[in-house]
């Protein structure tokens, strides 16, 4: 990875008022194990949960009521309950009665929902490209405008050249940004709920989007190589966590480790790559929906000099990919 420029956002001190997301400080005193702020977390605390990804996922396909995403979910009830109200409580979906008179209620998503569009792509695209249980992806994305099955790259939408992990630089704020409020707990990992069956690497892309450590230390990784210690002091993160999240990663093949000296160090393999479209789609989403209205805490900036902006862009016809060009197709049943 090339050496990172820092950019100078001076600006006055300021906290937000009157916004849910954490409040910002710009260049406050850091707490011991603080660390700066990024995008990728700031989104992740309201998308980091395997159940969260599932029901959004449903919500693009047309789901609507609250028994249909239960039914095809095969979630229990009040976890739905749960995930429904705080996808409301964080403005992804609003309730409405399904018609005039009627008492029963619909989830409608919301602008800041579509908005998440290129990540849903990604998680798509990488079952298409890994295939597992028939179960985890039932369903085609046709690009209405060719009428092939969705194949895909993520590109700029400024010169159109593809991005990648090697494409993209990633500079920090300077002044560094840190969020006020303390790294939530990290939840239990609920993989079992949404990981595929099979021979053990049919990864299904929402676990790790469910995991927000997994995605942390991805994201570090895809930056250049480096070891538990230094990751667990850049991300703020227990060592045993981020030894356990490493060790997933190797499992599922993303990441490999070297021994250098007395140190193991770690590094993303070319199996990890198709997730890089997703970690920055989430975000650039974040930057738009999750900085209570400040500058980005990091700046991503492609090849051609332009700050990243990414679309998927089809591979049959080179257009771009959008909801209003592409449809969802049952997959006919197997045998």
């Amino acid at each position: 990875m090339r050496a990172r420029a820092a950019v100078d956002f001076r600006r006055a001190a300021c906290i937000v008022p009157g916004q849910r997301n954490a409040p910002v400080l710009q260049n406050p005193e850091p707490q011991p194990k603080q660390a700066p702020a990024t995008a990728l977390r700031r989104a992740l605390n309201v998308l980091g949960d395997p159940w969260t990804m599932l029901i959004l996922k449903e919500a693009f396909n047309g789901t609507r009521r609250f028994s249909h995403f239960q039914r095809e979910l095969n979630i229990p009830r009040q976890t739905l309950s749960l995930r429904l109200t705080h996808l409301c409580r964080e403005a992804m979906m609003y309730r409405r009665p399904v018609s005039p008179g009627h008492a029963t209620l619909e989830y409608v998503p919301t602008a800041k929902a579509f908005d998440l569009q290129e990540a849903m792509y990604s998680v798509w695209l990488w079952h298409q490209a890994n295939p597992g249980d028939a179960d985890v992806l039932p369903f085609d994305i046709v690009h209405t405008t060719c009428g092939k099955v969705l194949s895909a790259s993520f590109r700029c939408t400024h010169c159109k050249g593809l991005i990648t992990s090697d494409s993209v630089q990633v500079v920090p704020a300077d002044p560094p940004q840190f969020d006020l409020e303390p790294r939530g707990r990290l939840s239990r990992r609920n993989d079992a709920a949404i990981t595929a069956s099979g021979d053990g690497e049919g990864l299904v892309a929402a676990s790790l989007v469910g995991d927000i450590a997994c995605n942390e230390i991805l994201w570090r990784l895809f930056q250049g190589p480096s070891h538990i210690q230094a990751l667990a002091q850049d991300l703020a993160l227990g060592v045993s966590v981020v030894r356990g999240r490493l060790e997933k990663l190797r499992q599922l093949g993303l990441v490999q480790e070297e021994q250098q000296g007395r140190r193991l160090v770690y590094a993303t393999l070319p199996r990890a790559e198709p997730f890089y479209p997703l970690l920055v789609s989430i975000s650039t989403w974040g930057d738009r929906w999750c900085n209570a209205g400040q500058p980005p805490p990091e700046m991503l900036v492609h090849d051609c000099g332009h700050l990243v902006r990414g679309r998927f862009a089809c591979n049959h016809c080179g257009g771009w990919v959008g909801r209003d060009n592409v449809t969802i197709r049952p997959r006919a049943p197997h045998g």
